[in-house]
């Protein structure tokens, strides 16, 4: 488990924040959004924060920490603090090439020979030193060696995460006979128009918007969010922002980074209090109008009275600019107990892209700057909203924006879960879902995931947390005893899961075997709810490993199948 905390993140964000409360609360709700942004300007101390740039001083340092790390097998903390070294290295440096050279060391360690092999071709390529080349070069040969002795951790995924049922001709990543549909309760969400069983994936969406919680910054891509096993290129300008490829780094660039980019430092900063992502949403509008204003301001300017339904899109081709407008069409629940963040996010963001040329230029006016405060205003109750959380056990948080997912309303009651991982989320089916049923994701908090407490910014509308009549007999329904039949069949699926030879392929059919026989106990706690669990873990471990094997494949092909 991965416990370094890069120590100059954790610095920035603090100092940013002990400066904020020796003022006026920024969080008071009854200060008005000019005022907001006054004492963030004033007590933020923003000018003063240095922006940091290469050093190879720096990378040489965090290099022999990670170093300590991997002596003492620590591998995880040793890969972060490498891929922190590797941002810090300056271009082209031989710093760099030693970073790529010693994360090769620790995937040869871990039995990781196609990463060992991608890193070491990264090392050759960034002018790694010709004396310690000898080494580097038997290392290659030995990961070639235990490849092709049938080492390898797995190229093969079993089973195939991916849509098992008829697509929609025109959302082709979305199961066929999926509607939306306007909820009282819940605004608009996903409704199943057909009968659908446990184990069946409804969704596989690229994610088109990400925001990582800094923590994550050495450890996953910037721009899709994958880990790719720590195996991350950096950007070659900031110390703060690694890719998983040279595509993703260039789209990234293209949406956000260059609006970021000199202005990292402080955004790291103002970033401990709320997430990437909420700016960025307003940036990739701004993208998708290539930096038009005006055209811009005359779209979203507009009060939008009508929520959009992304189900109309034709997305056989991704038209970006008609995902930004369905987006931005989303008309979101105000929560007054969320409006101080919402006015501090806002302001921080806009006092900080403001300090950057590129973006002081767009929004040349008092009347732009004005649209460019509203509009983060705005998209950051949108993308509250539209965003779905991927949390470590300690709270850090991978936030995404998914046209179609976002639709997914949450449940503590949830009839389908969403795994999120190497760019994709994928939403899968835990039990079954009858034709005019709403399907509901969770965004933490589960019946049968007690160990799970996240607080939500919102107030939940689900059966598990109704204090009324209905939700008082559903509970009742909890503590419920399973019949003697079902009790030998659970034991039975025990069994088969415990089994050292077991397959997880064959462990997720018995499972939704289990689910759909015994579906009408749902819900039953001690049971049926410790099954749903398992599920849960299960699904998203086969998805994980399927990607795993997939870049390994992807990477036998690029560097041993020559």
């Amino acid at each position: 488990m991965n416990q370094y905390n890069p120590p100059t993140v954790t610095r920035l964000q603090n100092d940013f924040c002990d400066h904020l409360q020796r003022g006026r609360n920024v969080l008071d709700p009854s200060l008005k959004q000019k005022e907001v942004l006054q004492l963030v300007i004033s007590n933020g101390q923003l000018g003063s924060i240095q922006e940091l740039g290469k050093s190879n001083a720096t990378a040489t340092t965090l290099r022999n920490t990670a170093n300590r790390f991997y002596r003492e097998r620590n591998f995880e903390d040793a890969l972060t603090c490498y891929n922190e070294s590797i941002c810090y290295a300056e271009p082209d440096s031989d710093q760099l090439a030693m970073g790529y050279a010693n994360r090769s060391a620790v995937y040869y360690e871990q039995g990781e020979y196609e990463f060992a092999l991608y890193n070491i071709d990264l090392a050759k390529r960034n002018n790694y030193p010709e004396k310690l080349m000898p080494k580097l070069l038997a290392r290659e040969d030995s990961c070639k060696q235990q490849i092709a002795a049938g080492h390898s951790k797995g190229t093969v995924p079993c089973p195939r995460m991916d849509i098992n049922l008829d697509t929609s001709p025109t959302i082709p990543f979305m199961a066929d006979e999926i509607g939306m549909k306007c909820d009282p309760k819940f605004g608009r969400g996903l409704y199943a128009e057909r009968d659908f069983n446990p184990g069946d994936i409804i969704l596989n969406e690229k994610i088109k918007l990400c925001g990582l919680d800094y923590y994550f910054t050495y450890q996953c891509c910037n721009q899709c969010g994958t880990k790719f096993n720590y195996s991350l290129i950096p950007c070659p300008t900031c110390p703060f922002f690694m890719f998983c490829s040279q595509e993703c780094l260039e789209l990234n660039w293209k949406l956000y980074h260059r609006f970021e980019c000199s202005v990292a430092t402080k955004l790291c900063s103002v970033s401990g209090i709320s997430d990437m992502l909420l700016p960025r949403l307003f940036l990739y509008g701004l993208s998708q109008f290539e930096d038009d204003l005006q055209t811009m301001m005359a779209f979203c300017e507009p009060e939008v009275i009508d929520a959009s339904n992304p189900l109309t899109l034709n997305l056989t081709n991704c038209n970006r600019l008609e995902v930004f407008k369905a987006l931005h069409n989303t008309v979101p629940h105000i929560d007054v107990y969320m409006e101080d963040v919402v006015k501090s996010t806002a302001a921080s963001y806009y006092a900080v892209f403001l300090m950057n040329p590129t973006v002081s230029s767009i929004f040349r006016t008092g009347d732009h700057r004005r649209f460019f405060l509203r509009s983060l205003l705005k998209n950051t109750r949108v993308a509250f909203a539209l965003l779905t959380s991927s949390a470590n056990a300690e709270g850090h948080t991978i936030n995404v924006i998914r046209p179609i997912g976002s639709l997914l309303n949450h449940s503590c009651d949830p009839n389908a879960i969403v795994s999120i991982d190497s760019g994709r989320a994928k939403v899968i089916l835990l039990r079954p879902v009858r034709k005019g049923e709403q399907i509901f994701t969770t965004n933490g908090p589960a019946w049968w995931l007690a160990e799970v407490s996240r607080e939500l910014h919102f107030k939940c509308q689900c059966v598990a947390c109704d204090l009324g009549p209905g939700g008082r007999e559903w509970r009742k329904l909890m503590d419920r005893q399973f019949p003697p039949n079902a009790l030998q069949d659970f034991r039975t699926l025990q069994a088969i899961i415990n089994r050292e030879e077991t397959r997880i392929a064959a462990m997720l059919i018995a499972i939704q075997q289990f689910i759909k026989r015994y579906a009408h106990l749902h819900p039953q706690k001690k049971t049926f709810g410790s099954v749903l669990k398992l599920y849960n873990f299960f699904l998203c471990k086969a998805d994980r490993d399927g990607n795993m094997a997939m870049n390994r494949t992807m990477l036998q092909a690029k560097f041993v199948e020559q």
